[in-house]
């Protein structure tokens, strides 16, 4: 009997461990005002925790999608008093300063308030194989293999999100952010191929298609609509003779709110809010909405 009290209190003391890594860790109350900031960063598995910290005291943002978490999410939230969602083998995590409501792995609802939610999406999909450095070097050169090897590389990750969004999509508020590793038909645009950039092709990329085609908004194509003047590039900060930059980490939103701003974060003159001690491989965005 006592060996079968023991055993329980263990699988319970597991089971609190595993649930307070994917709890709601908030420290403070904080009164929202209806204006929001929201960060995506895709952090590089392995860029030290206090850069990580750094850049989010620094910027200060309400609401966090990261990716590249692996944990690293709750240690940040430990330390900076943010409510938190993540474990240690998920890719993604959420941070907020107001109450999260977990739906599924990546999907929660932000409560701002009693009256005030936000449907919220982080997403980390398929990197490989990357369409880009496919086309770099060969291995596809048609448009409809590219977009083919691209819609077959993460349909099933794409459409579970839709399928999550479909109740909501008319009627609520969305906001879907995080490195989706494929670029948008917004920058692989005919003008942008006459001017001989993307390889000289115009692509419809299946995914940022589809979001555009079920109502949601890119937020930086939004405010900075010349595809050609303002790229946006996000991948990559690192340098290399044969690199393929491109936008592939995104803010997406739909419903009643209105974006107020929008900048690419990272180390580099390519970054609207430049961080000397960025050390992510991904530039990061950073958006204010008013809601």
């Amino acid at each position: 009997m006592k060996k079968f009290i023991l055993i329980l209190i263990t699988l319970i003391f597991i089971s609190c461990k595993d649930d307070y890594r994917q709890s709601n860790l908030c420290g403070n109350e904080n009164r929202y005002t209806g204006e929001f900031t929201v960060l995506t960063l895709n952090r590089l598995d392995g860029t030290s925790l206090n850069s990580v910290i750094r850049l989010i005291q620094d910027l200060n943002p309400d609401i966090i999608g990261l990716q590249e978490s692996y944990g690293v999410g709750l240690d940040v939230a430990s330390s900076l008093d943010y409510c938190y969602y993540g474990s240690d083998d998920s890719s993604t995590a959420f941070l907020s300063k107001y109450e999260i409501e977990v739906l599924s792995d990546d999907y929660s609802r932000i409560h701002f308030d009693n009256e005030k939610t936000l449907n919220f999406f982080n997403v980390h999909f398929t990197a490989y194989p990357y369409q880009p450095y496919e086309i770099r070097d060969g291995n596809i050169t048609s448009v409809w293999e590219i977009e083919h090897q691209a819609e077959e590389t993460r349909r099933d990750e794409f459409e579970s999100i839709l399928m999550e969004m479909s109740d909501i999509i008319k009627d609520e508020e969305i906001l879907l952010v995080g490195d989706f590793d494929e670029p948008s038909h917004l920058d692989w645009t005919f003008n942008a191929a006459e001017q001989g950039l993307n390889f000289g092709l115009e692509i419809n990329w299946p995914i940022s298609n589809s979001l555009q085609s079920i109502g949601l908004t890119d937020a930086y194509r939004q405010q900075y609509p010349d595809e050609i003047e303002f790229p946006g590039h996000t991948w990559t900060t690192m340098q290399s003779d044969n690199e393929v930059h491109d936008r592939i980490d995104y803010i997406y939103y739909s419903g009643q709110m209105d974006l107020i701003d929008i900048s690419i974060v990272g180390p580099d003159h390519l970054s609207d809010l430049v961080i000397d001690y960025y050390e992510s491989d991904h530039r990061a965005i950073f958006a204010k909405f008013k809601f």
